[in-house]
């Protein structure tokens, strides 16, 4: 008998060393709102590894799923818990690119929704967004050589730090999406407490600020891009979006800048445009 339980003991510990370099943790599916989007989709929320970090996420795919599927890594806006994913955003937004033809996977960023350590607004966190790529390896139905990502506000800086490091995707989008900190920093008032808690002050933290703005490295910005941002965004402003825009030009870099008429934070007057303009986007490189 003590035989027996000693080789089960054995095997146990050999199938959790084997399942060691596992990056997600646990997933669970959850119930979320019917909407018309979320009838044709499924949702999980996941527990993943990110620098040793247990973070929270979720993903979103299609009920019916006949073969494997392109990944669409989405980077949220907001900070902290402010902005944070929700059944809302998962029932309808999240849902609408699950319907489209996507596993939609995305982060809380590190200190949030229950997730371990504190999120830097750009730092670290961004790690969060590269582990969350490699953690797709590990789920069933998804077409890993064929991965996007859309960022909005926040999780558009987000999106143009997982470039800059590297990311493999074959495209990427942004809306309203922050490009110079300084001048984030500088026009929202509001947010500058935040800033000073997470990222540091501007005059005695330079480095942090510019290493979380594309306008200072363009040249490292090589996916495929596609920028969309609102001519009334109060929120970031639209200046921020051309100025990345003209420099991304003077590269000769591989992108496209759409600036909505009267568009706001979000973009929400547009979300049907805006949403297929980057669906086009995406299934453009793709097929590339």
């Amino acid at each position: 008998m003590k035989k027996l339980l000693f080789i089960v003991i054995i095997l146990l510990l050999v199938g959790c060393e084997a399942d060691s370099d596992d990056i997600i943790l646990s997933k669970e599916k959850i119930e979320v709102p019917d909407t018309k989007l979320s009838e044709a989709t499924e949702t999980y929320r996941i527990t993943y590894l990110s620098d040793g970090l247990e973070v929270t996420g979720f993903m979103v795919r299609p009920k019916e799923i006949e073969k494997e599927l392109p990944l669409l890594i989405f980077n949220r806006g907001g900070n902290q818990e402010y902005g944070k994913m929700d059944e809302k955003i998962l029932s309808t937004y999240l849902s609408l690119w699950a319907k489209k033809g996507y596993v939609v996977l995305a982060s809380q960023y590190r200190g949030n929704d229950g997730g371990e350590g504190k999120e830097e607004f750009g730092g670290a966190d961004v790690n969060d967004v590269l582990n969350l790529v490699q953690a797709a390896e590990e789920l069933p139905n998804v077409d890993v050589e064929n991965k996007v990502m859309l960022g909005a506000s926040r999780g558009g800086m987000m999106t143009y730090l997982a470039i800059k490091e590297g990311v493999d995707i074959k495209a990427a989008a942004v809306v309203g999406g922050i490009t110079d900190l300084f001048n984030f920093y500088e026009e929202r008032v509001v947010v500058r407490g935040m800033l000073d808690e997470l990222v540091g002050d501007p005059e005695e933290n330079r480095d942090a600020f510019e290493k979380r703005s594309a306008v200072y490295w363009p040249d490292q910005l090589d996916v495929p891009l596609l920028i969309m941002h609102g001519e009334d965004d109060w929120r970031v402003p639209v200046g921020q979006a051309r100025e990345l825009s003209s420099k991304l030009s003077q590269e000769n870099a591989n992108y496209e800048y759409v600036e909505y008429e009267d568009g706001q934070h979000g973009l929400s007057s547009y979300v049907k445009e805006y949403t297929d303009n980057t669906d086009q986007w995406f299934q453009q490189h793709i097929k590339e």
